[in-house]
C-alpha cells in the first residue's frame, strides 16, 4: 500500500506538467488513470455520513473524496422490509484530464466495490474466496472470459447452491473456467447478518479470467445483473443510486 500511494502522489505532482508538455507538443496523452478507495457509512434513508477515504492518499485527494462521495445518495440495505445502517467499501476509478487553464481535473470513469463489511463478530469465522486457478491450456490461448453465479449462502455462511447464470450455455472453455471457479468458491466462507443476526441469501457473483492488461475492459451484460435484482432473497447491501461517470472529484 505504501509503494502504491507513493506512486500515486508522484503521479498527482508530475500530472500537470505532462499534459501541459503534451499540449504544447500538440500530442494527446493518455489518459491518466488512478484508484481512489475509500469507506462510508450508508444511514438507513440512504444518506452518506463517515467518509472515510484511504489514509494512504495525499490530503488533497482524501478531502476531494470526502467531499463528493458526501453528496451521494445510496439504495440502504434491506432485508424483509426492513433498512438498516451498513458500511460500504468502495473504489473510485478516475482519469486526469486537462483543463483551460493549464492544470488538470479527475473525472470519475466508475464507481466499483459495494462491498458490505461483515460485523466484528462474524469476521473471525469468514474466509475470503481464494482466487480461481487459472488453467494454464487455456492462459497460454489468451483465453478472457466473465463468469457469472448464483450464490446461494446458507446461515452458516457457507455456499449451499452454486449456479453459473452467465455464460447461459457454456462451450467447453467456459466449462473448464466453471470447475476452477467452483473449486475455489468450495473454500469459501462468508456469513451473511442482518440486525446483528445471520441471514440465508444469495449474492451475484462475477469472476474474470482475464489475460489482456486492462481486465476492466470485460463485463457481463448489464442485463445479467438485472435479472439477479429480481431475486427477493439477495443479499442486503447498499448500492449507489447517485450518477458519477463522467462528474468530477
Amino acid at each position: 500500500m505504501t509503494a502504491k500511494a507513493a506512486a500515486l502522489l508522484a503521479g498527482v505532482m508530475l500530472m500537470a506538467g505532462a499534459l501541459q508538455a503534451d499540449a504544447r507538443g500538440g500530442a494527446k496523452p493518455a489518459p491518466l488513470q488512478f484508484d481512489f478507495d475509500f469507506e462510508a457509512t450508508v444511514q438507513a434513508d440512504g444518506s452518506v455520513t463517515d467518509v472515510r477515504p484511504d489514509p494512504a492518499l495525499p490530503e488533497a485527494i482524501q478531502t476531494l473524496v470526502r467531499q463528493r462521495v458526501a453528496t451521494w445518495r445510496y439504495s440502504p440495505t434491506r432485508w424483509q422490509g426492513t433498512a438498516e445502517a451498513s458500511t460500504v467499501t468502495e473504489r473510485i476509478r478516475a482519469e486526469a484530464v486537462p483543463t483551460r487553464e493549464g492544470g488538470f481535473a479527475l473525472r470519475i470513469i466508475e464507481v466499483t466495490g459495494q462491498v458490505r463489511t461483515a460485523p466484528a463478530n462474524s469476521r473471525a469465522a469468514a474466509m475470503p474466496m481464494p482466487p480461481p486457478r487459472f488453467p494454464p491450456e487455456l492462459m497460454r490461448k489468451n483465453v478472457n472470459a466473465v463468469l457469472v453465479y448464483d450464490v446461494l449462502f446458507g446461515k452458516d455462511g457457507i455456499p449451499h447452491d452454486v449456479k453459473l447464470i452467465y455464460p447461459s450455455e457454456p462451450d467447453s472453455t467456459i466449462k473448464r473456467l466453471d470447475e476452477a471457479s467452483r473449486e475455489a468458491m468450495r473454500q469459501w466462507v462468508a456469513p451473511k447478518t442482518f440486525g446483528g443476526a445471520p441471514i440465508a441469501c444469495r449474492v451475484e457473483v462475477p469472476i474474470i479470467f482475464a489475460t489482456t492488461l486492462d481486465a476492466t475492459l470485460l463485463h457481463a451484460p448489464p442485463e445479467v445483473s438485472a435479472m439477479f435484482e429480481a431475486y427477493a432473497d439477495r443479499c442486503p447491501v447498499a448500492k449507489l443510486e447517485t450518477p458519477v461517470a463522467g462528474t468530477f472529484l
